[in-house]
């Protein structure tokens, strides 16, 4: 399967046709920030200056640390944006940086995902483009009727584990279909790339996001990506679209 083929998910929501958002530059704007005169009065506001905003496919996550917007994503490092501007309302909050503006909101969300309850409604827009998402302060809360979220894990669950491929035919001729996914604890196999599991993230009911490194066709990145299971059914989404196949027998 092709690198383009693989890759991620998160918290919120995703723009219309689930293409990829543009991601600003690493480079820092020629512009400062602009600090606030020395006799200004910070407005009140019930949104924090510190806190997280997440999406959802495609996964974008942005930290705001001060004067600066962290911005991480699927196969890309972090990025730190100085804040060019800032406007404050009683229950709203705006960052600006260089092609990335974040807007939040003193309203219930639930993530689309889990159904977690967070604190606030947000919206991340990059190069032009929106997406919805949720903001959390620290750690978010659970979903509805759990406990504490599970802790990350380094292995994948044994309900995951096994060969996968798209009928019974092709499950019974391996070699003659380009198909096939082969789940390891620690790894995930395709046609000519293999994923070595760095991080499992558990999330409501038989499902779980990982991140992987992968290496193939003389290409090498990491990616982020959803995996659930139904009866013999296992579904991955990869950057918001999703690809099913059947369990093989051992």
């Amino acid at each position: 399967m092709a690198p383009a083929a693989l890759a991620l998910a998160g918290c919120g929501g995703a723009a219309p046709d689930d293409a990829a958002l543009p991601v600003p530059s690493a480079t820092p704007s020629a512009a400062a920030p602009v600090p606030p005169p020395a006799n200004a009065i910070e407005r009140v506001s019930t949104v924090p200056e510190r806190l997280t905003v997440t999406t959802n496919e495609p996964f974008y996550s942005v930290r705001v640390e001060g004067d600066l917007l962290v911005l991480t994503g699927v196969e890309a490092p972090p990025r730190r944006l100085p804040v060019l501007d800032r406007d404050v309302g009683p229950t709203t909050r705006r960052w600006r940086a260089q092609g990335l503006v974040v807007d939040v909101e003193r309203k219930p969300c639930e993530d689309d995902m889990s159904g977690a309850p967070r604190d606030f409604t947000a919206t991340l827009t990059l190069g032009g483009r929106t997406v919805r998402g949720c903001g959390f302060v620290g750690t978010p809360a659970p979903p509805p009727g759990e406990r504490a979220a599970p802790a990350a894990v380094d292995t994948i669950p044994a309900r995951f584990v096994g060969r996968w491929n798209r009928d019974a035919a092709a499950c019974a001729r391996p070699a003659a279909s380009i198909e096939g996914v082969k789940v390891s604890p620690d790894e995930l196999w395709f046609h000519e790339s293999v994923g070595k599991v760095q991080r499992v993230e558990p999330l409501a009911g038989d499902r779980i996001r990982i991140t992987a490194a992968y290496d193939g066709e003389g290409e090498r990145w990491t990616s982020m990506q959803t995996l659930a299971v139904e009866g013999d059914r296992l579904t991955i989404t990869t950057d918001g679209r999703p690809f099913t196949r059947m369990r093989c027998p051992d």
